[in-house]
């Protein structure tokens, strides 16, 4: 191959190159430099990540003599009180070892029955014991502290097996029809919640509703207290999971805060036309998150309960009016020495 051929591959292969980036960054290059946008129907929601931690009323079954065990119900079934969950077939024990000593150990003596296999009470069985349910209680979790809880690895342990030692956890039984979830939140993101309204907790399995029940100052964090009646798959078997709480959610037309002016004290934004002109048009703000904000559409009232028209679904609007709104007879570019802009 000559020189001259090869230099026409290699300026071939560039120009080629050259092209591919060029089609990868127009769309974004017209994208930034387009001044207007049509305006859309959304939601907003303002929402907390959280770590939420299961609280229940829940009576834990110990057994009162070593043997084989026969299963009468399943896990997550919802049984009334006195209802027959197992038998215990006696026999002598060939080992006096339990791998459940710990358990043991955390339950105490709280919440707990050797006297029976039926159900202590009416509520939800579960299989699943972690040793905290006279920890985690309801009339406890109002002093629970963060540092007290942060970094406990809380395990939720399958009970079910052949046989029992005496002494050893069994089932629980868990009031279904309420329950509580604890989370821990900074105290910049408190104002988000108030005793008494309704919150939406989504969660692995699923989302729930819950009020807000109590919320305790301890400092460097506060304690807030949700309680549900709502049923949640998982709610009997483990002790805490990741959660995203949604305080509010809103719906209005999305807004982003830079198009948001203001004229002769009225706030607005500036909409295009049918003949291309731009005309101020006043919108009332519903909420914002910093970046953009949720309006009012085709109208709402002010501050002296006049009806005011405003923003419709697919206006067209100027992203930045402060720098690309010109008034006739008024120069493109306004601002002053001290980088303040005419209205």
């Amino acid at each position: 191959m000559t020189k001259r051929r090869k230099k026409g591959l290699l300026l071939y292969i560039i120009v080629l190159i050259t092209l591919g980036i060029i089609t990868q960054l127009v769309p974004e290059v017209t994208g930034a430099l387009t001044k207007t946008e049509i305006l859309q129907y959304e939601n907003m929601q303002i929402t907390d990540e959280v770590t939420c931690y299961f609280v229940r009323e829940e009576t834990v079954h110990l057994a009162s003599n070593p043997g084989s065990i026969n299963y009468y119900i399943e896990d997550g079934v919802k049984v009334r009180k006195n209802t027959k969950i197992l038998d215990i077939a006696p026999h002598t024990s060939s080992s006096e070892t339990s791998k459940y000593a710990d358990i043991v150990t955390r339950l105490g003596s709280s919440d707990v029955t050797l006297t029976q296999m039926n159900s202590a009470q009416n509520g939800i069985v579960s299989y699943y014991v972690d040793g905290y349910e006279g920890y985690f209680t309801p009339e406890k979790m109002d002093t629970l502290k963060y540092k007290d809880i942060e970094g406990v690895k809380i395990q939720p342990v399958n009970l079910t097996r052949k046989t029992t030692l005496a002494g050893e956890p069994l089932f629980k039984i868990c009031e279904g029809n309420y329950w509580y979830l604890l989370a821990w939140v900074d105290p910049g993101n408190i104002s988000k919640y108030e005793v008494g309204n309704t919150v939406k907790v989504d969660l692995p399995m699923g989302q729930i509703k819950a009020r807000v029940e109590k919320l305790v100052d301890q400092r460097e964090h506060w304690l807030v207290i949700l309680k549900t009646t709502m049923y949640y798959e998982d709610f009997a078997k483990i002790r805490s999971a990741n959660a995203n709480i949604i305080t509010q959610d809103y719906s209005g037309i999305k807004v982003r805060n830079s198009s948001i002016t203001t004229e002769n004290g009225v706030v607005g934004v500036y909409i295009k036309s049918k003949n291309g002109d731009f005309v101020f048009k006043p919108v009332k703000i519903i909420t914002s998150d910093g970046d953009y904000s949720l309006v009012y559409v085709s109208s709402f009232y002010d501050k002296d309960g006049k009806e005011v028209s405003t923003v419709e679904i697919y206006d067209e609007i100027l992203k930045n009016p402060k720098q690309d709104f010109k008034k006739p007879g008024e120069s493109k570019n306004t601002q002053g020495d001290n980088g303040g802009t005419n209205s």
